[in-house]
């Protein structure tokens, strides 16, 4: 090996465990989570004949779909034109929580006995919304037109 070589590995290996050093030192930005605060739906047009009956989902984490509401274990809510529901019920799954960096799709679903369900519409939430302001996004699918609003909020 020539002394130029031996010279730049040196120095190579010095600059390489200073970094090394430096890198060990840096600290982890901690992550911030906020929560996806649902509060009402509106119905604008059904998606069918006599009434929609509507859920709505979340994609967690894993992107799984998680059901949020309604809450307490009832299968899907009623809806029908000029039907405005409370969505608070749902506000208690754990899946609405996410990083201020992350993304959740809400989708509505209109529940279907006889065959699949219907998407009603979706929308992408994102925890870089975390002002508290009331945010209106519209949900148009299967001939369904509805105004979901929610709010992101630090926690």
């Amino acid at each position: 090996m020539s002394r130029i070589t031996a010279r730049f590995a040196a120095a190579s290996l010095i600059a390489l465990g200073s970094l090394a050093g430096f890198a060990g030192t840096a600290q982890a930005e901690p992550i911030d989570y906020v929560k996806i605060e649902l509060l009402e739906l509106t119905c604008h047009q059904q998606s069918e004949g006599d009434h929609d009956e509507a859920y709505l989902n979340i994609t967690d984490a894993n992107g799984n779909q998680v059901k949020v509401w309604p809450g307490n274990n009832v299968k899907y809510q009623t809806m029908g034109t000029n039907y405005v529901r409370s969505l608070t019920d749902g506000n208690g799954n754990g899946a609405l929580i996410l990083g201020k960096q992350q993304a959740r799709t809400l989708t509505l679903w209109d529940y279907d006995t006889t065959s699949a369900d219907d998407k009603l519409g979706s929308t992408l939430v994102t925890g870089s919304e975390f002002n508290g302001e009331v945010q209106y996004r519209s949900l148009e699918g299967s001939g369904g037109v509805y105004t979901i609003a929610y709010r992101v909020i630090d926690i």
